[in-house]
């Protein structure tokens, strides 16, 4: 028996490390395609990488607070609130991809301020998605507790792995991605991978949430 628990949680801990490397490299990678998207628009220059870093920076942060509550809930309404998470995640992906172009169009013609116009474009197309995935990380950190680690070490594996696939997905992108595919298509594989690793996402929390329940109830005993 113990040897089964062992192997679960040794499991769940592989898991964990793979989910937190996608969820790195899906929300990074994404942010330099999203200046390529907007860049037909409004350039390239300083003003739109300080919006889009922002945009980033303020989903990175509410998304770590939403998914600090939810790693908290019980197996069941986690589970219910992931769903949901990932429903709205993969929705903003999929609109981006399919509907980016008509939206920047309506919001560069509604509004002559450039830098209301950019800023609303930045919040309507780019931060659901990664307000999403950043929820995940609070997650995962969570159910790597569950598999035996410490609160500061799961911490920092969880981070630390994803911030390698933020770097992945950086390179990847910008020197294999953007001078071999349009936007568009990049945005339309995104939008499938995406949908890939959140199911994937889904099981691990599947799997992880009856131990990350039982970890909090003998922590609190």
């Amino acid at each position: 028996m113990a040897e089964v628990a062992g192997g679960r949680t040794m499991g769940i801990s592989l898991l964990v490390g793979v989910c937190a490397f996608f969820q790195g490299f899906l929300s990074m990678g994404f942010q330099l395609v999203a200046t390529r998207l907007l860049a037909p628009f409004f350039g390239s220059t300083l003003f739109v990488w300080s919006f889009v870093i922002s945009t980033f920076l303020a989903a990175f942060s509410i998304g770590a607070i939403v998914g600090g509550l939810f790693s908290q809930l019980a197996a069941r309404r986690l589970m219910t609130n992931l769903v949901a998470l990932v429903a709205i995640g993969l929705a903003g992906y999929l609109v981006t991809a399919t509907q980016g172009h008509v939206i920047l169009q309506s919001i560069d013609a509604s509004f002559d301020n450039s830098f209301l116009a950019l800023g609303l474009s930045c919040f309507a197309l780019f931060f659901f998605p990664v307000v999403c995935l950043s929820a995940l990380l609070p997650i995962f950190t969570e159910a790597l507790m569950s598999s035996g680690f410490r609160g500061g070490m799961s911490t920092g594996v969880v981070y630390g792995i994803s911030t390698l696939g933020n770097i992945t997905g950086v390179m990847v992108t910008a020197f294999v991605l953007i001078p071999s595919f349009p936007t568009s298509t990049i945005l339309q594989g995104w939008t499938a991978a995406a949908a890939i690793c959140f199911a994937l996402f889904i099981g691990l929390i599947g799997r992880a949430a009856p131990h990350m329940a039982a970890q909090r109830g003998s922590s609190n005993s």
